[in-house]
């Protein structure tokens, strides 16, 4: 027990290296006489000190044994009290080792030992949670992670017990599963719900999710994500664009499996279509352009291919994170990165002589402010090459016969889905005027179904211009 408290005061010190050597040295005098608590606790402690000396895989060691421990000798507790102590240091430990699996990419692992740490504490609402966010974001598994939610919302809603290591903030956690609960039931448009008090009787999922997002928003005003999701499942008129920092949380979150996710799993190769539409709408001969803007960079995709006609090439983004990751999968493709608002950094870089946007655009509804920032940056006969989403037929035919004089749709992914006659007629308002066109059938696939979108090659003229 001494060495368990002197390891304890160096970690707290931050002495990381003195902690180990001291739960080291409590470890190798165990004896007959030493009780569980004290085997388990410097085992789960040393695992604790191993991970933040940035040591995983002494991390894990330390961690199992003291799973391995726990499970060898927790039979021959009799004392309850005893009994219920070792089990919550086992269900730190469990908890812990789960997520240096979720960190080392082990999802099932990282799966399991959550689901085992919540067995030992049914209170310890964050190994559900984790739990949850594995199941959903890595093994597909939408139902489990639904029950798991709901259960982490009991747990920190109930007034009997209190929540393991319970949240400063309550609130801003349950709104964050209430998200995840809202994700879950719009991930699968087809899916079947029912209340868990009445499974027999059919509900509307999206009506479910409405009320998950809108809950979640409640209980936290600034969460952008949330936010987002509600108005597109209550198809909100008065959202004409994806919110800054919606878009901003978007990409710091997933900014570094973001090209993985969006080329290897969703197939998406707008970005080298875009280039071949731009290539045949110069009759395979593009001239050089003196300043360019890739507008919504990303990591670089779009401008890897649009480098060798670009003198100077400036990526722009509102996530720092996405651009720090740019620079570090493409290292000095860009001349100059910008963290801003597109529409911001177009007049402050004007004359722009060429902006290329694929996949950047579908933030937006009304394009109204878009375009005028294109028409402010871009210089005489500058060009605008980008990609928009599109309805599919059959959506497409149903808008013309409800709503004829329709512009843009919000869909289910959070995303803008553009008409092309609209924005022609956008284009032409701001003396930007199409001289290329082309229809991008399944440029990208969610739920294996292609995702239709468009191409436009737009170039800046004066008023009295020829067309």
């Amino acid at each position: 027990e001494n060495f368990v408290s002197l390891g304890d005061t160096s970690l707290a010190n931050g002495d990381y290296q003195n902690a180990i050597d001291a739960y080291n040295q409590g470890l190798d005098l165990l004896d007959q006489s030493s009780t569980l608590i004290t085997a388990i606790s410097l085992y789960t402690n040393l695992g604790t000190a191993y991970s933040s000396a940035e040591q995983p895989k002494n991390s894990i060691l330390s961690y199992k044994a003291a799973m391995l421990t726990y499970q060898n000798n927790i039979e021959a507790i009799d004392d309850p009290d005893t009994k219920d102590d070792c089990d919550a240091i086992a269900a730190q430990a469990s908890f812990f080792l789960g997520m240096e699996y979720q960190d080392a990419g082990e999802y099932q692992k990282a799966a399991d030992t959550y689901s085992f740490a919540a067995t030992l504490d049914p209170y310890h609402w964050a190994a559900l949670s984790n739990l949850g966010s594995v199941l959903q974001d890595h093994l597909n598994a939408l139902d489990e992670a639904l029950i798991v939610y709901n259960k982490a919302i009991e747990v920190l809603t109930q007034r009997e017990v209190e929540p393991t290591d319970a949240p400063t903030k309550p609130e801003i956690a349950i709104g964050e599963l209430q998200y995840r609960v809202g994700l879950c039931l719009t991930k699968n448009p087809g899916r079947k719900c029912a209340m868990t008090n009445n499974p027999e009787k059919e509900v509307s999922c999206q009506e479910l999710a409405t009320n998950a997002f809108s809950l979640a928003v409640k209980l936290n005003p600034d969460h952008h994500l949330a936010k987002h999701m509600l108005a597109t499942m209550t198809a909100d008129a008065s959202m004409v664009r994806a919110d800054n920092q919606y878009v901003k949380d978007l990409f710091d979150t997933y900014a570094e499996s973001f090209e993985h996710s969006l080329v290897d799993e969703l197939g998406y190769d707008g970005f080298m279509r875009l280039r071949l539409i731009f290539d045949r709408a110069f009759d395979g001969k593009p001239p050089n352009f003196p300043l360019v803007i890739d507008a919504g960079c990303g990591t670089g995709l779009v401008g890897e291919q649009f480098r060798n006609v670009s003198t100077k090439l400036i990526g722009v983004d509102l996530s720092a994170t996405i651009i720090d990751e740019a620079n570090k999968r493409r290292p000095g493709l860009y001349d100059e990165t910008v963290v801003g608002d597109i529409t911001e950094v177009f007049r402050a870089k004007a004359p722009v002589s060429l902006i290329v946007a694929a996949d950047s655009y579908i933030y937006f509804g009304d394009l109204e402010p878009l375009f005028q920032s294109m028409e402010d940056g871009l210089g005489h006969n500058g060009v605008v090459a980008f990609t928009l989403e599109n309805v599919d037929k059959e959506s497409e035919a149903l808008l013309d016969e409800s709503k004829p004089d329709w512009r843009w749709q919000l869909t289910a992914s959070g995303r803008f889905a553009h008409r092309k006659s609209y924005v022609q007629q956008i284009g032409r308002k701001h003396n930007l005027h199409t001289f290329h066109y082309e229809p991008l059938e399944n440029f990208r696939y969610e739920m294996g179904k292609g995702v239709q979108g468009h191409s436009f090659l737009m170039r800046k003229v004066t008023p009295d211009q020829e067309l």
